[in-house]
Formats: C-alpha cells, sequence, structure tokens
C-alpha cells in the first residue's frame, strides 16, 4: 500500500510552516498605548465588510502572533482587524447555530523593535488593485455566475459601488486614466458613462479642470458635479437661508409650490430655486 504524501511534496515547496489556529477571545489585541505593538488602528470600529467576507470565506489571509514572555499570552502582532471582525461574525454565527470561526495564526519570535516593524510592514507595504482591474474582476465573476450580492461581500463594497465600478468598462479611455491616475473618482465615471463617447471626453476636461480648483474634498466633489452638468446637494446653509426666504413669502400666500421646488433642490434633480426678496 503506497504511502501518502505529504503537502510540501505534493506541491513541490521547498519548506514549510505550521499555520495555528486561534480561537479569536484568546487573542489579545493591545490597547495600550505605551505598548510596543500598540497601533491606533486598534481602535477603529468593526468593518461591516469585513464581518461579512468571514461569515462566508473564512478568515483568508493568516495573522501574525507572538507569545508575551512576561505575561504568557498570545498577542496579535498583525491582523487587529480580523480578528475583531471574526469575534463579531462569530457571535453572529452562534446566534444561528453556526459553529463559530477560527483565526489562522503563524508565530513570529523576536524582540519588541523588530515585532513592531513587522506590524507596521504588514499593513503599509500593500498595492491596491486599480478601479479598472476591480471593474474587469467584477465583470469576470458576473459571468461566471456570482450575483452583485455575491461582489458586495467578496469585494466588501456596497450594490451602488459595484454599479459605478462595472460602469468604467462603458468608459471612453480617456476617462478610465483619469480615474487611474486620481483625477477623477468611480462615482464620477459613472455619471460621465451615460454620456456619447466623444461627450465624455469634452465634459472630462472641464470636470478635471473644475476639480483642481477646489481647496476642500467637499469643494471639489461639489465643482466636478457641477462641471459634469449635475446639480450637487445643497448645504446645509443654502437650505436655511432657502426657507428662511420661502417662509417670509409664505405670509403673503406666494409661492405654493416652494416645498416642491426645495425637495427636488435638496434630492438633486434641479439648480436652486430663485426665491425673490419682498
Amino acid at each position: 500500500m503506497a504511502s501518502k504524501k505529504n503537502s510540501k511534496d505534493v506541491y513541490g515547496a521547498k519548506g514549510k510552516t505550521n499555520v495555528l489556529m486561534f480561537d479569536p477571545d484568546d487573542l489579545v489585541i493591545v490597547d495600550d498605548p505605551a505598548h510596543p505593538l500598540f497601533d491606533e488602528r486598534a481602535k477603529l470600529p468593526v468593518s461591516e465588510a469585513l464581518v461579512r467576507n468571514i461569515m462566508h470565506h473564512g478568515v483568508l489571509e493568516t495573522i501574525i502572533v507572538r507569545k508575551n514572555p512576561e505575561t504568557g499570552k498570545t498577542e496579535v502582532v498583525a491582523g487587529r482587524q480580523r480578528v475583531k471582525a471574526t469575534r463579531e461574525a462569530n457571535k453572529r454565527l452562534l446566534d444561528k447555530g453556526c459553529e463559530p470561526i477560527m483565526v489562522p495564526a503563524t508565530v513570529r519570535r523576536g524582540d519588541d523593535g523588530m515585532l513592531a516593524g513587522v506590524m507596521v510592514s504588514e499593513n503599509e507595504i500593500r498595492e491596491e488593485d486599480a478601479p479598472l482591474g476591480r471593474a474587469r474582476k467584477m465583470e469576470k465573476l458576473l459571468a461566471m455566475g456570482k450575483s452583485e450580492e455575491d461582489l458586495s461581500i467578496l469585494f466588501g463594497c456596497t450594490r451602488p459601488t459595484i454599479k459605478n465600478t462595472l460602469a468604467l468598462l462603458e468608459c471612453c479611455a480617456d476617462v478610465r486614466k483619469a480615474v487611474d491616475k486620481g483625477q477623477i473618482n468611480v462615482t464620477m465615471a459613472y455619471e460621465l458613462s451615460k454620456l456619447e463617447a466623444e461627450e465624455q471626453r469634452n465634459k472630462l476636461a472641464s470636470v478635471i479642470s473644475a476639480g483642481a480648483k477646489a481647496t476642500t474634498k467637499h469643494g471639489r466633489a461639489r465643482l466636478m458635479k457641477e462641471a459634469a452638468g449635475k446639480s450637487s446637494a445643497p448645504t446645509k446653509r443654502q437650505i436655511a437661508q432657502y426657507r428662511e426666504n420661502v417662509a417670509e413669502q409664505a405670509a403673503e400666500g406666494e409661492f405654493r409650490n416652494a416645498t416642491l421646488l426645495m425637495l427636488d433642490w435638496v434630492l438633486g434633480k434641479r439648480g436652486q430655486p430663485r426665491i425673490p426678496k419682498s
């Protein structure tokens, strides 16, 4: 009877390490700012997208842990958000009568300085997909029978984001390049995708130019929307001033449709209505 090959031989690997499985509640996430392994991201709220992904696929990427030589507890060096999300996922799974998920981990040994460097590198040395690359992956998965709900879990985003991202595939090359360069975002690309290719190129130049004039993130989005021909949502100050003007005129029985006009403005269906002073 032939003996079974181990995984190292089957895959032709040059070596192997042990992956340990942990109950996330048994792992310590350092929350003391004076501790060498403290990271501000430990305070971040749990990501709902990550929770849903873990409930669907489990923890795909191993975390890194170390045994604290003083306390004997297992501390998380890298992978805090995965541990926190798994804890939340397990609460929901247990409520449904399902088995909890374990967290895969590898052990790193070294002094505090070396492990602090590992912690930083694991989070900072990453390269995210370009938006167009994400769009092509989404399109491929849809063609393979995945639903938009599946994509929202796999990519950790909302359905509107999926729609906006897929719209990149309908944009002309100039618009796609502008997104990859960070000159416009996928939401703006979605608005431009509704136009013919030549009109996309014409609008693109004015949209980029408008964005360059802004001094704040909110202002940039507003100016770019206006340049694309889309009304921006009004600010709270604009709405308050408009309501004040309407109230003055309402006392005289005028502007009966003012409320409807205001709703259209707030919903971005029209520009700011003109309400003349008495």
